[in-house]
């Protein structure tokens, strides 16, 4: 089922839509949760996360649900990670996202070779890749013009080289 009309079917309260969404992304949430919040706390973390988008969905998610769960994931696991707290009271801090994905724009991140793009990555001069994954995934800043350069390296290494595209 698109996501657009999952999201649709949560907004007018389908439990269902819920549950389906849950089927979904539920597993990828719980995967990522468990990287950032750890074990213990995953399964809390992921039920925070579909909490948050059934009951407000307006506010929450968009037509472009999948990502909007995975970055709710993201930032709760972080939160909690970094503060010690449970996720309850962790989403109480969350503010939803001011910009919403462009439904309309292709999903280019999942056509690349994310294998090839992590090599591309490690290639990079003065530890660039870590710290541009270390600000992405960690939220951690560098100064902006060492992160400007990691960010300029990254795209002309990627426009130097072939990353090939999965085939579908």
């Amino acid at each position: 089922m698109p996501r657009n009309d999952l999201f649709q079917r949560i907004v007018e309260g389908d439990e269902l839509a819920l549950r389906d969404a849950f089927r979904a992304y539920g597993a990828t949430a719980r995967d990522l949760a468990r990287r950032i919040a750890g074990l213990a706390l995953a399964d809390e973390v992921v039920e925070e996360v579909f909490l948050l988008i059934w009951s407000e969905p307006e506010r929450w998610a968009s037509s472009a649900l999948d990502v909007h769960v995975l970055r709710i994931t993201r930032d709760l696991s972080l939160a909690v990670h970094r503060r010690g707290v449970r996720p309850g009271l962790a989403s109480l801090e969350l503010a939803p996202f001011p910009i919403e994905p462009d439904a309309a724009l292709p999903d280019v991140v999942d056509d690349i070779d994310h294998e090839a793009l992590q090599r591309l990555m490690l290639r990079l001069p003065d530890n660039q890749g870590r710290l541009l994954e270390d600000a992405w995934f960690d939220g951690r800043l560098a100064d902006e013009q060492a992160l400007g350069a990691a960010l300029d390296a990254m795209v002309d290494a990627f426009r130097s080289e072939r990353l090939d595209r999965i085939q579908t």
